[in-house]
């Protein structure tokens, strides 16, 4: 009798879980080209973007390295020059700056998105398996609203193989939370447009 409850129990658990598709290479954005992190493991800063240029200056013609990077703790981005020796020529700050998403935050705002309550409540209710995509970045015009200037907000999605979107969410990765679980007012229709 033991045996069959626990596997009535995996059974029952097994049917409810959602199904997930593999995400492919093609789909995400590039990774870090840096990760800073504290004791915790937490991220401080992360590099997004690098580059090469070559500039007209006074001196001459001269290649600079460029850096878009977001500071966690401070909660702005930079642009960083750098000589092709590596050694710091500039930095400037901006708040709407940190280049795009990293293909570590993108995976983060994945596992944030599926670990919401309310959004694992709509995607429950898909039959087939779950695709998600995301990273472009959002930014909110009122400075009381949590993904206003400096924050680092983007956007998920969820669809199926027959559904174009099934659940569409804003994730804020410096607190890990979802201040906009349902963008797009999908969790108050019975039937998603397909």
């Amino acid at each position: 009798m033991k045996k069959l409850l626990i596997s009535l129990a995996m059974i029952g658990s097994s049917a409810a879980a959602i199904e997930y598709k593999p995400i492919f290479e093609h789909d995400l954005s590039n990774p870090a080209i840096k990760i800073t992190q504290d004791e915790q493991g937490n991220w401080i800063e992360i590099t997004t973007n690098q580059w090469h240029d070559v500039v007209y200056t006074n001196e001459g013609k001269q290649t600079f390295v460029y850096q878009q990077a977001y500071n966690y703790q401070k909660e702005i981005g930079f642009l960083r020059v750098f000589t092709t020796e590596m050694e710091l020529v500039s930095e400037s700050q901006n708040p709407l700056g940190g280049g795009m998403v990293a293909r570590e935050e993108l995976l983060a705002a994945f596992e944030i998105f599926k670990s919401n309550p309310a959004i694992n409540e709509q995607l429950k209710k898909e039959k087939e398996a779950i695709y998600l995509f995301g990273g472009f970045g959002y930014l909110d015009k009122n400075k009381q609203d949590p993904c206003y200037q400096g924050q680092r907000c983007l956007h998920v999605f969820a669809n199926t193989q027959s559904k174009a979107l099934v659940a569409h969410a804003i994730v804020k990765l410096n607190d890990h939370s979802v201040p906009y679980p349902d963008v797009d007012g999908l969790m108050k229709t019975k039937e998603v447009k397909q």
